[in-house]
Order: C-alpha cells, then sequence, then structure tokens
C-alpha cells in the first residue's frame, strides 16, 4: 500500500486455508475475491486517544486504505474508557464521542468499562455509533441485563466472504472492576465464564465459533481482552487457542503486550496467529486476509497525516479539558516512579516512591493509622517541575472513593498476605515484567517483608476472590507506625485503615478482607483529592519521597 510510511512492522508467517477450517476437521470452501480484507485494531487505549500514533493519524490510514480497497474494518480490544483524563473527567463520555469519530465496526467490553457502573455504562453504550459485541457476560439477575442487546458476535461480509467477528471479555472482571458494580443484593448476577482450570471461558468460545460458522462464517476472528502472560493463565488468549478450534486469529488485549503475530496450535493442532498491539496507541494492528485465504498481521506505530475531522474533534475535547487540567497544585525536584531504571513497571510488584507518595496522602487525607494504595490504581509518574492536577489524575485516573474502616492486626496481616501472592524473585524476565498483580499493596504507616521463597497459601473461591490462607506465610516482620517509630504489629489490636472504597468495601481485586469490617467512612472524597491536598499542605516534596523509604522488603 503505497501511503504506508514509516511503519514500525514485521510480517509473520502467513495462515493458509487450514486454518479457517470448520468445527469438524473440514476445511471450509473459501469464496473468491477480487480483493483483501484489512481489518485494523486497536486495543488497550486507556483514553490516550492523542498519544503516540493516536486517532487522527489511525483515521488518515484507514482512509488512504479505503481509497485502493472496498474491504476495511475498524474493531477496538477494549480498555478504552478509564485510564486517561478524557475519561475520569467526563466518565467516559469524551472517549466514546471521540471513538464515533473513528467508525469502528465492533468493539468490546475490557475489565475497565466497567469502572463508572453498570448504569454508566449503559448510557454510554446508548451513545455509541458502533456496535459492540461480547459472547462470555452472563446474567442471572431480575434488574435488567445491560447486555442484553449485545450479539456474542458480528458477521461481516466482504466482496462474498463473510467475516465473523467474537468478544470476549476478561474472565477476572468481577475482582479486576468494581465487584458491588456485578451483584444485586449480595449476589453476583453477572458472570464471565471463570474458572480456575479455564474451561468455562473455552466452552463458551468454542460454543459462539460453532454458531458462527453454523451462520456461514468463512473466518472467525477472536477479539479478546485476556492477556498473554503468565499472570493472565489459564484464562489467557495462549490457553484459549490451544483450547479451541475453529479460530483462525486473536486479536488481545488486557496484558498490554506488543505481539506482531505469533503462531500457537490449537486443539486440532492447527496455527492460529495471535496479535496484540500495546497500549495508548503506541501501535495500531492490521489484520490482512488475502484474496488466497492467507493472513498476515503488521503494526503500525506511525503515519505521516492525519485526518482532519478526527483532529479537530480531539482539539475541542482539548480545550474543554485545558482550563482545568493546567490548575498548577505544586511543584516537585524529582520524579515520584512506578517503574524502575529499565523503565519496567514494579508500582504492582515492589515499593515505589509514587507509590509511598500516595499511600501517604490517602492516609493524611484519611486521618488513619494505615493507608493502602492499590499498584494497580496507580498508574502514572509524576516528573519533576510544576505539578497540575491533570498530573496527578494521571497518577489516580479511575477517581475511586475514599473511605476508612477498623481492622485487627490479623486482618491487616491477611491483606498484606493475599496481595503479595504473586510476587516473584524478580521483577522482569525479556524485558516484561512478571509477577505483578493489581491488587498489590503500597502503603502508609507500615512495613513488611516478603520472602518469595514460601509458595503462597492463600485460597480463593470460584470468582477468584480470598477465601483464607491454607499454609505457611510469604509475610513476616508486619511493623506498623507508632508515635513515629515502627513496632511490631498486634494482631488482636484494632488499627483505622484508609484506601479506595473498591478495595476496602467492594473487594477489588478479589480482596476481601476488610469488606465486613466497621466502616468509618464508607465513600469519601476521590482519590485525587488525597493528592491535591498532600501536595498543598506539604508546600515542598521533601527529600524522604526522592527514593523509595524500605518499606517493603523483597527477599
Amino acid at each position: 500500500m503505497k501511503q504506508l510510511i514509516k511503519l514500525l512492522c514485521v510480517f509473520v508467517l502467513l495462515l493458509g486455508s487450514a486454518c479457517a477450517q470448520n468445527t469438524a476437521g473440514q476445511e471450509s470452501a473459501k469464496p473468491e475475491r477480487t480483493d483483501d480484507i484489512y481489518i485494523f485494531y486497536t486495543s488497550d487505549v486507556h483514553c490516550g486517544i492523542n498519544e503516540n500514533l493516536g486517532f487522527a493519524k489511525l483515521k488518515a490510514l484507514i482512509n488512504d486504505t479505503k481509497a485502493e480497497h472496498e474491504n476495511v474494518a475498524l474493531v477496538d480490544l477494549g480498555d478504552y474508557l478509564q485510564g486517561g483524563t478524557y475519561g475520569t473527567v467526563s466518565q467516559g463520555e469524551i472517549v466514546i464521542e471521540l471513538m464515533n469519530t473513528m467508525d469502528y465496526d465492533a468493539v468490546i467490553f475490557g475489565n475497565h468499562e466497567f469502572d463508572y457502573g453498570m448504569e454508566r455504562l449503559g448510557e454510554l453504550m446508548k451513545k455509541a455509533n458502533f456496535d459492540f459485541t461480547v459472547c462470555n457476560i452472563q446474567y442471572t439477575g431480575t434488574e435488567g441485563n445491560i447486555f442484553a442487546d449485545v450479539p456474542p458476535y458480528i458477521i461481516k461480509e466482504y466482496d462474498g466472504a463473510k467475516v465473523a467477528f467474537i468478544g470476549v471479555s476478561t474472565p477476572e472482571t468481577l475482582t479486576s472492576s468494581t465487584p458491588k458494580y456485578f451483584k444485586e443484593g449480595d449476589e453476583f448476577v453477572y458472570d464471565f465464564c471463570y474458572s480456575a482450570d479455564g474451561k468455562k471461558l473455552a466452552e463458551q468460545v468454542q460454543k459462539t465459533v460453532d454458531e458462527a460458522r453454523k451462520e456461514g462464517a468463512d473466518y472467525v476472528i477472536a477479539l479478546t481482552h485476556l492477556g498473554s502472560v503468565l499472570e493472565n493463565s489459564p484464562n489467557d488468549s495462549i490457553s484459549l487457542i490451544h483450547n479451541t478450534r475453529g479460530i483462525d486469529a486473536v486479536l488481545d488485549g488486557h496484558s498490554h503486550s506488543v505481539i506482531i503475530g505469533d503462531r500457537y496450535p490449537n486443539a486440532d493442532g492447527e496455527d492460529v496467529i495471535l496479535s496484540s498491539v500495546g497500549t495508548k496507541m503506541a501501535n495500531a494492528g492490521e489484520l490482512i486476509i488475502g484474496k488466497d485465504g492467507t493472513i498476515e498481521t503488521l503494526l503500525v506505530s506511525e503515519y505521516d497525516h492525519e485526518d482532519e475531522t478526527v483532529k479537530a474533534a480531539i482539539d475541542q475535547a482539548d480545550k474543554e479539558l485545558e482550563e482545568i487540567l493546567s490548575y498548577k497544585v505544586g511543584t516537585i525536584d524529582f520524579d515520584l516512579t512506578i517503574a524502575d531504571e529499565n523503565v519496567i513497571r514494579i508500582v504492582r510488584t515492589r515499593e515505589t516512591n509514587a507509590g509511598d507518595f500516595a499511600a501517604d496522602a490517602i492516609r493524611h487525607l484519611m486521618e488513619t493509622d494505615v493507608a493502602f494504595a492499590n499498584g494497580g490504581g496507580v498508574r502514572h509518574a509524576v516528573s519533576a517541575g510544576d505539578v497540575t492536577y491533570g498530573n496527578l489524575l494521571d497518577v489516580f485516573p479511575f477517581s475511586n472513593s475514599l473511605g476508612s474502616c477498623k481492622a485487627t492486626g490479623q486482618q491487616i496481616m491477611d491483606a498484606l498476605e493475599y496481595c503479595s501472592k504473586d510476587t516473584q524473585a524478580i521483577t522482569a524476565l525479556d524485558e516484561n515484567a512478571v509477577g505483578e498483580f493489581g491488587g498489590f499493596l503500597q502503603v502508609s504507616g507500615l512495613k513488611y517483608t516478603i520472602d518469595t521463597s514460601v509458595d503462597t497459601s492463600v485460597t480463593v473461591d470460584e470468582n477468584g476472590m480470598f477465601t483464607g490462607i491454607s499454609g505457611d506465610r510469604r509475610v513476616s516482620d508486619v511493623m506498623v507506625l507508632e508515635n513515629g517509630e515502627y513496632v511490631p504489629i498486634d494482631p488482636q489490636k484494632e488499627y483505622t485503615v484508609a484506601g479506595s472504597s473498591y478495595f476496602l468495601f467492594e473487594s477489588g481485586d478479589g480482596n476481601t478482607v476488610f469488606k465486613d469490617c466497621e466502616r468509618v467512612v464508607e465513600y469519601g472524597p476521590v482519590d485525587v483529592e488525597a493528592l491535591i491536598k498532600y501536595f498543598n499542605d506539604l508546600g515542598t516534596i521533601p527529600e524522604s519521597y526522592r527514593t523509595p523509604e524500605g518499606r517493603i522488603t523483597v527477599k
């Protein structure tokens, strides 16, 4: 394609017609076509609409492709509503408005699409001019299913060839978003086909593939928000490929991996292509189904011009946000980081100075003995210099309400044990983060040690919710700050604890330890207000925050 320049791309092995066999193992007869099919895909945008490649350049690329080819589509793999200022300030509405300018053909739900609640998601779905698809959300309640009209797959016809797009949301959404959103009363009424062995998800996806093939789909493309790293197993995209048949390609999100086009065998031993584009529009993907039925993928990280209509819409959105986001709340002489010197994200596996500051800010605002900041909620570093509302909103983009409760020392130790269940002795392997867990706790008013040589004995239920500890503990030497000094925590003593209401009372990340504790503040100020107040009250950020204080020791 002439217009493509400055591509960061690698072509991978073409999948032949054997990859498009039907579920009975018989080769499907492919319709003859006069043109290729171009399927562009985005994922884990996290409000980064104007970052890196960005929407305007991608739209220009799509327009130029359409000028030369009839069969062009655009799909998204989830996590677009949250993770940045566009989403937080407007509760997702600005994101939907900007996505409407892109003319998406199929969009799925990532786990963070639920962070504003079901009612708000339903409102946003009505504002969208594109179609959603999901096959693995099941509803058993009585108050109304907002996904009742969302199909498990969408079939589009291109030059006589039928392509089915199957939507697959994150099975662990019950714990990676806010659990209460999926309940009516005290009962879960939404299910995302999670199971400890991954079979429930694979069976549901296989059923959907079979239905799409029966309806005449010549190609089946799974649009998934599963992730492809160890922490996502066995409900990950690679396991899904291994345990299904009849899928031609899996376009995946969630783990922010960059995968140009790896191949994995399905249940029949046939290779299925897997691709993932990273996050914040670092790349867009392009899947090309050739006239002869072959499939290839590439990633695009740059383009030479922008679509003026999309650019104008982004400029208008920026103007609306500029005033509030540019408000200066303080200055700092050094960076508050969430990554190590190799730019490996460690805030979900180790103490960071940004984590220390965030947890201290929460404890300062809520006036408690102890405070927690979920590593998965501390999303961005703060660079040295002037600090604005926008900078702090990047740190806490989800605007979670803060709460506080009374808890025993034993409950605090149990919470630390749960949050450390995935921690490993190393933080990176082959330049990828390992041992990450969104529920890893950055702490204030506490110190503790994690011994990675001890296998976790944490137990969880069928929904991934913490149920107890069945053996040796990894966490030891838990100390609590009293009168300016760290002393051993008393398991029987009652302490006041602060954190996001999501974490404390809604079993966020599956941590159920505090949900039944006596609540002091149930739904208080949003977390970013804690950062603003702390900046204002400190005036100058002390040197003690230049490096992590040493609150979490990992050995």
